[in-house]
Formats: C-alpha cells, sequence, structure tokens
C-alpha cells in the first residue's frame, strides 16, 4: 500500500491546501463508494499507471479526502466530501483556489 512520503513538496502541498477555502472547490459528480471516486480521480489525472490502485488520506486542518500518487506524491487537485446519504462527491480546485494553493505552495518551498 502506498504511503504519502514525508518529502518538501508533500510538506508544502499540505500546507497550501489548509489556506484554499471551502468557497475555491467545485464539483458535482457523485459515486456510490470511494473507491470509485478515487478511480475517477486517477483516470482525471493521468499521472499514474491505469493499473495503480488509488490510496486515499485524510489531512489534519483541511477537508476531505485526498489522494495518494503512485509515487507517494500528494494529488492536491482534487477533493472527495463524504455526503450525508453515503455517497462520494468528487471537487476539484477553482481558478481561484489554484492561486492560493501556489502562493502558500511557494512561500513554504522557499522558506
Amino acid at each position: 500500500m502506498n504511503t504519502l512520503k514525508n518529502t518538501p513538496e508533500n510538506n508544502a502541498k499540505v500546507s497550501a491546501l489548509k489556506v484554499v477555502k471551502e468557497t475555491q472547490w467545485t464539483g458535482e459528480v457523485t459515486h456510490d463508494t470511494i473507491e470509485k471516486a478515487l478511480t475517477a480521480i486517477n483516470l482525471f489525472s493521468q499521472t499514474n499507471s491505469g493499473w495503480y490502485n488509488p490510496v486515499p488520506v485524510r489531512i489534519k486542518g483541511a477537508q476531505g479526502i485526498f489522494m495518494i500518487n503512485q509515487d507517494g506524491g500528494l494529488h492536491f487537485e482534487s477533493r472527495i466530501i463524504k455526503l450525508e446519504n453515503g455517497h462520494y462527491k468528487i471537487e476539484h480546485l477553482t481558478n481561484s483556489g489554484y492561486d492560493a494553493f501556489e502562493s502558500k505552495y511557494i512561500e513554504v518551498i522557499e522558506a
């Protein structure tokens, strides 16, 4: 099972995700299992092999469930929110979300 690697890049991504506001995510696609939602993110991202079985991770201080990439990196562009009906909604960063993320990421990575 892949785990989130402790790297400067992942640490900067985690810090950056914590400054993204809830209003800076958008999405309406839902799936009935977290596995299906992770697979959809994996296929959409085109980052990992098609055979990769995506691994979820929760980040303290950031709402949602994120995906660990095959190389142990954090896939920050999308998240999964568990809905009250038990389904899982996929959300993606908006343009303003990317701006907030990138500003904090650069600040942390250059420190």
